[in-house]
């Protein structure tokens, strides 16, 4: 079986002798999930978003695991970007950046690493996912709604927020329904079986990633992904920054765009002084 169709977005451009910038989005979200940091990136930059497989616009596949994944960054840089990047990716799409860059380092310029959740091949408990992948198999606008709505958040919202249904404005569950609506409902089944090969799959990226990386991490106390021992794990990468948010969880560029920004563009002014 061939592999999956990528949807993605290109704004093309970019100021001449700035390098591609690359966005891979978290699980079960797709592109739009960076429209609040796209078009201050394209403004310099030219920015490629795309969908996961077996997220958004994309094809669905046999396999999710976070090799794939990775795959999938790779042919986004070899057939789309046509020359070496910044990539850009939040919690799955961060790994999946950091093993592609592992992968061919002579494709990847510069690694910004949102929140990389370094626990991934550890099982989702399948229980907090079962509503929503019910709501999402049963093709039902209603169902899905209030599936979503019930869905607990990664880490809670600027105000305490613990479900979608609470929150208002980024991920608030209207908007976040198109998110889930697309996702296959056999990615979920993949994530709640866990991915054993991906841990070493994560600590040989870590050895063999050359460009120069950038770590933005949420408080582990609010559901940040980077506790101690993974922060100590990626502080092996050749080149490494890590940077805090504090009072955030992990959804970083969600709820806190212009600090996002603020932390990687003097990353970028970097990359193109080097």
């Amino acid at each position: 079986k061939g592999e999956p169709k990528i949807a993605h977005y290109d704004s093309g451009g970019g100021a001449p002798g700035e390098p591609p910038i690359v966005l891979l989005h978290q699980s079960l979200a797709r592109s739009e999930d960076w429209e609040n940091i796209f078009p201050r990136l394209a403004t310099r930059y030219r920015a490629i978003a795309y969908d996961a497989r077996g997220h958004g616009k994309s094809g669905r596949a046999q396999d999710y695991s976070l090799r794939a994944f990775a795959d999938d960054a790779l042919r986004i840089l070899r057939e789309i970007a046509k020359e070496p990047s910044v990539l850009i990716g939040h919690s799955l799409g961060a790994l999946a950046a950091l093993v592609a860059a592992g992968e061919a380092p002579e494709l990847v310029r510069g690694l910004v690493l949102e929140d990389p959740a370094l626990s991934y091949p550890k099982a989702w408990v399948a229980a907090e996912y079962a509503p929503l992948r019910e709501g999402i198999a049963a093709q039902d606008p209603g169902v899905l709604m209030k599936a979503v709505s019930k869905q607990r958040l990664p880490s809670p919202g600027p105000r305490g927020e613990r479900t979608y249904g609470e929150l208002r404005g980024f991920y608030a569950a209207e908007r976040v329904v198109t998110y889930f609506r697309d996702v296959d409902p056999a990615f979920i089944d993949a994530r709640s079986a866990g991915d054993e090969p991906a841990t070493a799959l994560i600590t040989d990226a870590i050895g063999k990633v050359r460009a120069p990386a950038l770590v933005l991490a949420g408080e582990p106390r609010l559901g940040g992904a980077v506790d101690d021992p993974a922060e100590w794990r990626l502080k092996k990468l050749a080149d490494v920054t890590v940077k805090r948010f504090p009072g955030s969880g992990h959804l970083l560029h969600g709820f806190r765009p212009e600090q996002f920004i603020e932390n990687i563009e003097p990353f970028l002014r970097k990359l193109r002084e080097s």
